[in-house]
């Protein structure tokens, strides 16, 4: 086998609006454990970030969110990609979708399909985006706009989606509060909320419904392996003197709902993992974090690692 790898790489988690350029890096491995650089992408003027890989027949791609300042001084996104049909040498970017933050692309039965985030003013939902190449999007469905409860307008943006047997599937979405005061058993946790679950019963995947709204989560990673579903994501842990980011992997059933699997250690600014199974008894997930380093927030610049994680599993 080999394995790839891809992540930002900036002086901070910062954007163009504060005067920070990220790049995105590719890297690969036979074992696992010795790590080599293959290709690094960048675009004058444009702030890459949150890249994401997908494999398709023959080729595989990299997606990343592509933003920039527009003449009118607004920061704007877009997504910017990449192809390589032996995993080393890549073709120029192809730049797609103005508006959207594209998530996690998948191949799913000749098509490509990502569930993306929308944002306009007072608006961020997640609809379905569906390609025949892998370059041109058309909306196929909305499985998570906004929706108030308790008085907060609550938004959806970093999602994944899996594909189950007989035809159904799951779509995981962070929330965040958006507009209005959040409820005071959230504020501490900046007002964000739990994150969304979907299920979609049908092939079609036109029609969603709610199944589970219990945990908190963001940046979801999921993996369907040997008849279980996994997430890897992150939540917060609650401090004497508020709360930290931290990553978890959980499995999840679809009448039990969540259990824990594995704490990763982390801080600060940190998870956004990737998840693959080694085998039928091996997870590997890939995630960064701040816990060694000082944490590269916004336009402070500091440090962070990129970390392997390998979890054994049960039937």
């Amino acid at each position: 086998n080999v394995w790839y790898c891809t992540f930002r790489s900036a002086i901070s988690h910062g954007d163009p609006s504060s005067g920070v350029i990220g790049s995105i890096v590719v890297i690969r491995s036979v074992d696992l454990i010795q790590w080599h650089e293959i290709a690094r992408f960048h675009l004058d003027g444009v702030d890459l970030r949150d890249p994401k890989l997908t494999v398709a027949p023959n080729e595989i791609r990299v997606y990343a969110v592509a933003g920039e300042i527009s003449d009118a001084g607004i920061l704007q996104y877009r997504t910017a990609s990449w192809r390589s049909a032996d995993g080393l040498t890549w073709s120029e970017p192809k730049q797609m979708c103005p508006g959207y933050i594209f998530w996690r692309p998948r191949w799913h039965e000749g098509k490509f399909y990502v569930p993306a985030y929308l944002r306009r003013p007072d608006y961020c939902g997640v609809d379905l985006l569906v390609s025949e190449n892998g370059d041109d999007w058309r909306l196929h469905s909305t499985p998570v706009p906004p929706t108030t409860v308790e008085a907060e307008t609550l938004w959806a943006n970093e999602c994944d989606l899996l594909f189950l047997p007989e035809g159904r599937s799951l779509l995981f979405a962070r929330r965040n509060q958006g507009i209005g005061e959040p409820n005071p058993v959230n504020k501490a946790l900046g007002g964000f909320r739990r994150g969304y679950v979907g299920l979609s019963d049908s092939g079609s995947m036109s029609a969603w419904k709610s199944i589970n709204e219990d945990l908190y989560f963001h940046a979801p990673a999921t993996l369907f392996h040997r008849g279980k579903i996994y997430l890897a994501g992150r939540d917060m842990v609650r401090l004497k003197d508020g709360a930290t980011e931290t990553c978890r992997l959980w499995t999840f059933d679809l009448k039990a709902g969540f259990s824990e699997l594995a704490h990763f250690k982390t801080h600060g600014d940190c998870s956004y993992p990737g998840i693959v199974a080694v085998n039928d008894h091996e997870l590997a997930v890939s995630y960064y974090s701040c816990h060694e380093g000082m944490t590269a927030y916004f336009d402070k610049p500091g440090k962070s690692d990129i970390y392997l994680a390998r979890v054994p599993i049960r039937d």
